[in-house]
């Protein structure tokens, strides 16, 4: 005896032969009318119990205005990028007197320290 017959069958002493007659009409798939379905929804809405469907709209204009705001910061974002990308370093026009004198310094022979030097430019 498959589960489901022995599950149906455990419950066929509680149902009349009217109720077990209108449970089978109902088939496999129950599914509420579109009719009910509105029925209900009504009931519930005139209850209070169920809000309506909000939809937050916003007038054109504003919609418009946001639009145009959201464009013109994403142009400055755009041009301010650019900008910074294009931007070049000055190079001074003569070196430093202090900066040669100490790689000359780290550079010549007489140098008091000893070792390996990494000299940055």
């Amino acid at each position: 005896m498959s589960r489901e017959n022995r599950e149906n069958r455990s419950f066929d002493h509680e149902w009349s032969d009217e109720e077990r007659a209108r449970l089978r009409a109902f088939g496999n798939e129950r599914t509420a009318s579109p009719e009910l379905k509105d029925r209900t929804i009504a009931a519930l809405q005139s209850r209070r119990l169920l809000e309506g469907k909000s939809r937050v709209r916003f007038p054109m204009p504003v919609v418009i205005g946001m639009l145009l705001a959201a464009t013109i910061v994403f142009v400055a974002g755009a041009l301010v990028g650019y900008a910074a990308a294009n931007r070049r370093t000055v190079e001074p026009s003569q070196p430093s007197v202090a900066v040669t004198r100490a790689v000359a310094r780290v550079d010549s022979v007489d140098s008091v320290v000893t070792g390996r030097h990494v000299v940055w430019y």
